[in-house]
């Protein structure tokens, strides 16, 4: 179970690295919102325990 909470993590901090360099960069977002915000209503399930 460790391995997938990394993985989670990895692909949470990978989004907002996207997320943040396509609205430097002027595009829209192309990363599915309803995804991230599963992914980080989970992770932060995760962390409160």
């Amino acid at each position: 179970m460790n391995i997938a909470l990394r993985k989670l993590a990895m692909i949470e901090q990978e989004m907002i690295r996207r997320e943040e360099s396509a609205r430097l960069d002027g595009f829209t977002c192309p990363i599915d919102h309803a995804l991230k915000d599963r992914i980080t209503k989970l992770m932060d399930k995760v962390r409160t325990i």
